[in-house]
């Protein structure tokens, strides 16, 4: 069997998909929004880290539109809106960039009680 070169890849470093698996980030559980405040979304970026959040899941059960709101430090990284009763996905290829030790937070403004919005998202964090 002949010898691999030493510079020949052998996908460790430049598999995209491999890539992808190793530094998958999420927000764990769904996040249950019932207050049109901003909440937390998942826990602070690590420390010699950054985190691209390249998806946001969310159902909303209320009888009004609602517009979704991702921010850091409050100030607003991305907006966009879901209609009533609806579930939609917003996602980007490249995410929105958060860097080490930075709280990125999200907010429902029609989520009440009885009217709850429900949110995961995910993303990469290295």
């Amino acid at each position: 069997m002949p010898k691999a070169f030493p510079n020949e890849d052998t996908g460790v470093h430049s598999n995209p998909e491999r890539w992808l698996h190793v530094n998958h980030w999420d927000s764990g559980a769904e996040l249950v929004l019932v207050a049109a405040g901003a909440q937390n979304l998942g826990g602070a970026v690590a420390v010699g880290a950054t985190r691209r959040i390249r998806e946001i899941t969310v159902r909303h059960s209320g009888q009004a539109n609602t517009v979704i709101t991702l921010s850091v430090g409050g100030v607003n990284r991305l907006s966009f809106d879901v209609p009533a009763q609806t579930t939609r996905t917003w996602s980007s290829q490249d995410g929105r960039e958060f860097l080490a030790a930075t709280q990125p937070q999200i907010a429902s403004s029609a989520a009440a009680v009885g009217a709850e919005t429900y949110i995961t998202a995910a993303g990469v964090e290295a």
